[in-house]
C-alpha cells in the first residue's frame, strides 16, 4: 500500500510538473492560408472551418498547451509570399497549413523549408508539392492531382468505355498536371485524346471554347474547378454537348457549396475525388451530421480535408507532450501519425508526405429534393503514383502541354 501511495504521489507530481512547464511555453501558435475574397471565397471559407471545427472539438488545447490559431487571407502568390513571412518572422508560427491555390502553395513552400517550419497543404493539389518540390516539412492532407486524375484515366477507359476523348482544362500549372495525368493513363490503357483545349485561368466566357469542343469524341475530360465550374457547366449544357456527352471532371468541379445552385444542369456529371459528403458509410455520415451542426455550412470536401489536417496536427503534438519547439522532433510526429478512421477512410502518408487513401467516383444525381455526388465506384489505398514506379517517375519530366504530347490530336 505504501508504494502505490507513494508511485500514484509521484505520477501526480510529474503530472502536474508537466502541465506547468506546459503552460509556461505559452500558445501553440497556427497560421492558417485560404482564398477569402473573390470567386473561391467560399471554398476558403470551408476550409478555415474545418480547421476551426477541429481545434475546436479540443477547446483550442492539445498537450496542455493553448492553441492560437491566425487566419489569413492568401490571394495571389506574391501577397502570400509576404502573408506567410508575417506569419513566421513577426508571429513566430509553429505550424502552416491551408492553400487552394497550387501557385501560392509552390510560392510559400520555400520560405517554410528555410524556416524549418511544418507546412501542411489542405486543399491545393499541386502535385510537385509532394513529389519534385518536396521537402521533409512539407505534408498534404487533401490529395495530389495526380492520385485523382490517374485515376480518372483508367475509370474512363474501363468503365466509361471511352477511346477517344476531347480534354478541355486550366491552362495553368495545375490544370496542365491533372491533364497530363489522366491522359497518359487513359492512353496506357490503349485510349486516344484527340483533343485538348487550355483555357485561362481568369476565363469569364468559356462559350468560345466549348464551341471549339470535337462533336464525335466519346466524351469530355473537363479540368474546371471550384466557382468558374459553375458558369462553365451552363456554357456546356446551353450548347447542347450534354446531351451528347458522359462529361468527367474532378474535385472541386461539383463542389457542394455550389451544387444546389448548379441543380439541373449538373445532373449526370461524373466527378473523381478523394471524398464525397454522400459517402454512404456510418462513419462518413456520423461525421457529416456533427459538421452540419458544428459549421452550419453546405459540408464540402474541403471542410473535410481541413478538419482532418487538424486531427494530424493534433495527434503529432500530442505524440510529443507539446515539444513544438524541437522543431525536427515535431516534423519527426507529423511523419508518424496514421489516422486509422477518416470520414473518407484509413491514411497515412506515403515516402513524399502525401497521403495513400481511397479515391471515389461520384455522379450528380437528385436525391430527396437535393442534389447530391453520390459515390457509385472506388479504388482503394490509392497512391500519387499510380502503379508507377516513384523513382522513375520523377526522373520524368512532370506533366505539361508537351508530356504527353498529343500525338492523336488534329
Amino acid at each position: 500500500m505504501g508504494i502505490t501511495v507513494v508511485l500514484l504521489t509521484l505520477f501526480l507530481v510529474v503530472g502536474s510538473t508537466q502541465g506547468v512547464f506546459a503552460a509556461d511555453k505559452g500558445p501553440i501558435k497556427f497560421g492558417y492560408l485560404a482564398p477569402l475574397s473573390g470567386s473561391r471565397a467560399q471554398v476558403g471559407a470551408d476550409m478555415v472551418a474545418g480547421f476551426k471545427m477541429r481545434l475546436a472539438e479540443n477547446n483550442y488545447m492539445v498537450a496542455g498547451r493553448k492553441i492560437e490559431l491566425i487566419v489569413e487571407d492568401h490571394k495571389k502568390p506574391s501577397m502570400a509570399v509576404t502573408t506567410a513571412r508575417k506569419l513566421i518572422d513577426h508571429h513566430k508560427v509553429n505550424y502552416i497549413a491551408g492553400c487552394f491555390s497550387s501557385n501560392v502553395a509552390y510560392a510559400v513552400a520555400p520560405l517554410t523549408t528555410a524556416a524549418n517550419v511544418p507546412f501542411m497543404i489542405t486543399a491545393a493539389n499541386g502535385n510537385d508539392i509532394t513529389q519534385r518540390k518536396h521537402a521533409k516539412n512539407m505534408f498534404r492532407a487533401n490529395c495530389a492531382g495526380t492520385q485523382i486524375c490517374h485515376v480518372a484515366g483508367d475509370w474512363a477507359y474501363k468503365k466509361l468505355g471511352w477511346r477517344n476523348v476531347a480534354i478541355l482544362g486550366w491552362e495553368h500549372s495545375f490544370g496542365q498536371e491533372s491533364i497530363g495525368a489522366f491522359q497518359r493513363v487513359f492512353e496506357d490503357n490503349g485510349g486516344k485524346v484527340v483533343q485538348r483545349i487550355y483555357v485561362p485561368r481568369k476565363t469569364l466566357d468559356f462559350g468560345p471554347y466549348v464551341s471549339s469542343l470535337r462533336p464525335d469524341a466519346d466524351g469530355l475530360y473537363a479540368v474546371i474547378t471550384a466557382g468558374p465550374s459553375l458558369r462553365f457547366l451552363r456554357t456546356l449544357k446551353a450548347s447542347g454537348l450534354m446531351d451528347k456527352w458522359k462529361v468527367l471532371m474532378i474535385l472541386t468541379s461539383t463542389d457542394e457549396s455550389f451544387l444546389q445552385e448548379l441543380g439541373e444542369t449538373g445532373l449526370g456529371v461524373y466527378s473523381v475525388n478523394n471524398w464525397s459528403p454522400a459517402l454512404d458509410t456510418p462513419v462518413s455520415k456520423a461525421w457529416v451530421a456533427k459538421a452540419k451542426k458544428a459549421t452550419k455550412l453546405e459540408i464540402s470536401g474541403p471542410i473535410m480535408d481541413s478538419y482532418v489536417a487538424g486531427e494530424w496536427v493534433l495527434q503529432a503534438i500530442e505524440a510529443i507532450n507539446g515539444d513544438v519547439e524541437n522543431k525536427q522532433k515535431f516534423i519527426d510526429a507529423l511523419w508518424a501519425v496514421k489516422i486509422a478512421s477518416t470520414p473518407h477512410g484509413p491514411i497515412h502518408p506515403d515516402a513524399y508526405g502525401n497521403p495513400i487513401q481511397n479515391v471515389y467516383i461520384r455522379k450528380v444525381e437528385k436525391v430527396g429534393g437535393r442534389y447530391q455526388n453520390s459515390v457509385i465506384d472506388k479504388y482503394e489505398k490509392v497512391s500519387q503514383f499510380w502503379t508507377y514506379d516513384p523513382e522513375t517517375f520523377l526522373k520524368e519530366p512532370p506533366y505539361s502541354k508537351n508530356n504527353p504530347p498529343c500525338k492523336y490530336c488534329k
